[in-house]
Formats: C-alpha cells, structure tokens, sequence
C-alpha cells in the first residue's frame, strides 16, 4: 500500500511537473466574456437604442443585426436612433422619410426655426432627436436622393469608428446639431452636396472612399478634417467656410478641388499631402491661411484667389511652381520652394562622399 501510494504521489508531481513546462494551466480557463445588450429602457419611446458590449464577438453582432426596414419605421415615427456596435442590414433611404412644410415642424427651439427661415417653407424631411451609429456597421446604402426640399436632422449625427460598405448620400441635408464622423470609413462614394453644418463638422482620421463632394455645403461651426485620407476624386467647390478650417495632416491622392470656397476664418492645411492635382481657382482666403510643411506633388493653381492676409506658401514643398495667375496676395515672398528629387539627392551625396574624401586627403597629407 505505501509504495502504491507513493506511486500516485510521483503520477501527481510528474504531471505538475509536466504542465509547468508546457505551460498547462491546471486551474479551470475563465469563461468567455459574455455579450451584453442595453436598450432604451424608459428613453426607448422617443430614441431606437440598442448598444452591444465591445465584448461581442462579430458572430454575435450579426445575429443581432437590426434591419434597415426597422430602422426606417422608427424615424417615421418621430424616433431617434442611437446604436453602438450594430450592424445595420439593408438600404436605409431617408428621402422616403414623411414631407411636411418648415412651418409644420414641431419641436424647433426658436434658433433652430430661425435657422430653416432661409428654405422659404419648403418641403423638409425631418429626422427628430439624434442619429448615432457607433462603432456600428452598414451593409447597405446610406442615401438622401432629393433633387428639391432638404433633409432635417434635428439632433447630433455621429457615426464615430463606423464603416459603411454602399454609398453614403447625404446631400441637400440640414444638420441642426453636431456632426462627428471621426474615424469613420467610407468605403463607397461619400456626398455632403450642398448641406450646412450649423453646428460643426468633425471628420477627423476619417477614411473616404473612391469620391468624396462637399460641393456649395457651408459650415457654419468649426470643421476639422484633421488627419483625414482621400484616396480618391475630391471636391470642396464653392465650400463656405464661416469659422476656422482645419485639413492640417490631411492625405489627398487625387485630383483635389477647392476652387471657388471661401475661408472666411483660419484655413489650415499644414503638413497636408496633395499627390495629384490640386486646384484653389477663384477661393477667398480673408484670414491667414496656413499652408506650411505641405507637400504638393502635382501641379497646383492658385489662379485669381484671393489672400487678404499674409501667406507662408513659401513654406510649402512643390514638386511644380505653382501656378499663380492674377493671384492677389500680400506676401512677397514667391512659393515654389522645390521638392527634393532623386536626383537632387544623388547630387548631395556626391558632394558628401566628395568633401569626405577630401578631408581625409588632408588628414594624411599633414
């Protein structure tokens, strides 16, 4: 019996011993995070609301996908919708969204009213309360196709780290709140064509997709596109800009247009990339513009813009001069500064190796 014992007491150590070397957990494995689900609760009348945990696996959101059908009968009904973590099956298609005349909107605080004076009572599509989808997904489009009247959104729009696989369309659309799409992922064409942002627009480290068109949209708060990516065709044509402007460390592969925008506060385009064409025809700078460390790899044409402020854009690296026809600036100083080549930095280490071996020529020669 004791040597049997003592045979079960080395067994027990030598599988002790043999976990530790393989790194053999004896201790039970903790359970998988389990995915929560909140709701609404009591705001559920007024606001859709459906927020998964981060510990949800992309198994489980599919499964609890919501579809766009759903989605559409809750702003129909005067609903807000604030998901995070959801993906959102199907085509969410606001234009279909109830008409009504400006006058007949309810809820307006008198700014907001006072805001939509300007659309001369036309007929307006109305999104109530907030628009959020964090973190979220949207497997289809994502469209307003009015050719007349305006989309309402009367809250918030965020759409913070959230990708959208068909064509976002938010055209002729009246932001009443803030917008923040930062970090979002456009991976079709994106249209803010025509819009106003009364409270400011938030783009930052965002990535857009093969066409993006801010055309004739004013922002009327601040608008940061702080570190944002263009891979594709770009254009801010005839964009107003009421408060400051910041594209600074922002990334355009494309052509780029912003003729014909207005900067009517600071416009930043510090350390911004232009890889392709890069136009400004006929934009109005009527505070200091900021174009230093950046880097124009195209040709680029300034023609009849305005500076009413001085300029750096002598601090900028051109691969071209840039064009400058009729251009009214204060600045002196000419831009064109050239941007380093291959062959301009074969030539310097030439002149490198060449003054090195030089000093070393003397060194032995004393």
């Amino acid at each position: 019996m004791a040597s049997c014992h003592g045979c079960h007491r080395f067994c027990r150590l030598a599988v002790w011993a043999l976990s530790l070397v393989l790194g053999i957990g004896l201790v039970p494995a903790p359970a998988q995070a389990e995915c929560t689900v909140e709701t609404g609760g009591a705001n559920a009348v007024a606001v859709f609301t459906l927020h998964l945990s981060e510990t949800c696996t992309e198994a489980e959101r599919e499964a609890r996908a919501v579809s766009a059908k759903d989605v559409m009968r809750a702003l129909a009904a005067g609903r807000g919708v604030d998901f995070d973590g959801v993906v959102i099956q199907g085509d969410l298609a606001l234009d279909e969204l109830p008409a009504q005349k400006v006058s007949a909107v309810k809820g307006l605080s008198l700014e907001d009213r006072r805001l939509l004076e300007g659309l001369n009572d036309e007929e307006v599509h109305v999104i109530h309360g907030p628009l959020v989808l964090k973190h979220s997904r949207v497997t289809g489009r994502l469209v307003n196709r009015l050719k007349q009247g305006f989309l309402v959104i009367t809250g918030p729009v965020v759409l913070i780290q959230s990708g959208f696989s068909g064509p976002v369309d938010f055209s002729r659309t009246v932001f009443l709140g803030l917008v923040d799409g930062s970090n979002a992922k456009f991976e079709q064409e994106s249209y803010f064509v025509q819009d106003r942002f009364t409270q400011g627009a938030m783009f930052s480290e965002t990535r857009f997709g093969p066409h993006a068109r801010y055309h004739r949209s004013v922002f009327t708060g601040p608008s940061i596109f702080r570190g944002a990516d263009f891979p594709g065709l770009t254009e801010f044509l005839e964009v107003v800009f009421e408060q400051d402007a910041n594209f600074s460390r922002a990334a355009f592969h494309m052509g780029t247009g912003f003729s014909g925008a207005q900067c009517r506060a600071k416009c930043d385009f510090s350390s911004t990339q232009f890889d392709r064409e890069a136009f400004f025809l006929f934009a109005r700078f009527d505070r200091a513009a900021t174009f230093a460390s950046a880097r124009f790899h195209g040709q680029t044409d300034f023609s009849d813009a305005t500076f009413k402020e001085a300029d750096d854009l002598d601090h900028a690296t051109f691969a071209r001069a840039p064009v400058l026809i009729r251009t009214a600036r204060i600045t002196s100083a000419m831009p064109g500064r050239p941007e380093a080549g291959p062959f301009s930095q074969q030539v310097t280490i030439v002149l490198l190796v060449a003054a090195l071996g030089l000093l070393i020529y003397i060194l032995k020669s004393k």
